[in-house]
């Protein structure tokens, strides 16, 4: 039987495996954009659930990347008449298994309308694919179980890569830079793997302070904010823990006159910029109220997991390691069967959000 933790670990060998057939999932894209690439000066990633959270992960280095100004969309929010659209954009669209209905709404809308529109899904013949002007395949093969880790890092290395292409083709990057990044991310796999057997034996040492808490909350700045969100969500699909992610500075804007001994804190430090403002509100849950924890680079104490990263801009994908593996522990500690693979029969009888 394959485990949810047999899951994440495959994590590593599937981004190996997306970075090895870049050129030919992107050839298709890069053909439909390249009369019109110096038209474009924005990309829009539209996703719900994981593909948003992914969005907001990647979405930091796109806009490095590629030079395009970056925003994440609700598909929602797309899908009204209130909006006003960015005939320049490049309309990225991802679903997993691109069957999201109101998804698929928005690209039959935006395509329709004559904007460019492109989608990433797991395989060619899924309905998203069918129905878009272009398509990547994610190359992240089927995923057993709905809560999807393998789908989170997949989505959002594919959208970092898109924003290389794309970088390259409109003449932001030179080769070399292009060249340099790829390298960086290269490094990831293996980085991953080391991260994920280091989470393994950390988690251990702290699931009963995380356990007895009422509320886990992870927090990061940049790219670790999609990586807060995503741990968050995380938490609540497999333990069933209440849980939270915020911007790091959002965090500490409100939020943090409500935190007392009963919440978690999980503070994700790549070591960047804000790292000392990491730190400081780490050390204030951690000697106020006893119940803070840091994984990154730098960090407070032996309490915490440090880590050392690889991948340069491409950290989140190895931090994404940490959440997913602590979900599952405290899932599997917690009594819950992960392995049904559709236990909702009586929610999707009230609505569904898939087809």
């Amino acid at each position: 039987m394959v485990t949810l933790l047999d899951c994440i670990e495959r994590i590593p060998s599937i981004m190996e495996n997306i970075l090895n057939k870049q050129d030919e999932a992107y050839g298709p894209f890069l053909e439909y954009v390249k009369d019109r690439i110096g038209e474009i000066d924005e990309i829009v990633f539209i996703g719900s659930g994981t593909s948003s959270t992914a969005a907001m992960t990647s979405r930091y280095f796109a806009e490095k990347a590629s030079g395009l100004r970056t925003k994440v969309v609700l598909p929602n929010d797309y899908n009204t008449e209130y909006c006003v659209y960015n005939p320049h954009a490049l309309h990225v669209f991802t679903s997993q298994t691109g069957t999201s209905k109101v998804v698929c709404e928005v690209m039959k809308k935006m395509s329709g309308a004559g904007y460019l529109c492109v989608s990433m899904t797991e395989a060619e013949n899924t309905k998203l694919a069918q129905i878009s002007p272009a398509h990547i395949c994610l190359n992240c093969g089927d995923e057993e179980y709905l809560m999807r880790t393998i789908g989170y890092t997949s989505s959002v290395l594919n959208h970092m890569v898109l924003a290389l292409k794309t970088g390259l083709l409109n003449g932001h990057l030179t080769q070399e830079q292009y060249d340099s990044y790829q390298a960086d991310v290269r490094r990831v796999p293996d980085s991953h793997r080391v991260i994920t057997q280091q989470t393994k034996g950390w988690f251990q040492k702290n699931k009963r302070q995380i356990m007895r808490s009422r509320c886990v909350i992870f927090t990061g700045a940049g790219s670790l904010y999609g990586v807060a969100l995503e741990g968050a969500v995380k938490f609540w699909e497999m333990p069933q823990v209440i849980s939270a992610g915020y911007e790091l500075e959002e965090g500490m804007h409100g939020p943090n006159y409500g935190y007392n001994g009963n919440h978690c804190i999980v503070v994700l430090n790549d070591g960047g910029s804000e790292s000392n403002k990491a730190l400081s509100l780490a050390r204030y849950m951690k000697e106020v109220f006893h119940n803070g924890l840091v994984v990154g680079t730098k960090v407070v104490d032996d309490q915490d997991l440090e880590i050392e990263i690889k991948g340069g801009d491409f950290a989140c994908l190895e931090f994404s390691a940490v959440p997913q593996v602590m979900a599952y522990f405290l899932a599997e500690d917690g009594g819950r069967d992960l392995t049904v693979r559709d236990p909702h029969t009586l929610m999707y009888s009230y609505f569904n959000t898939h087809s």
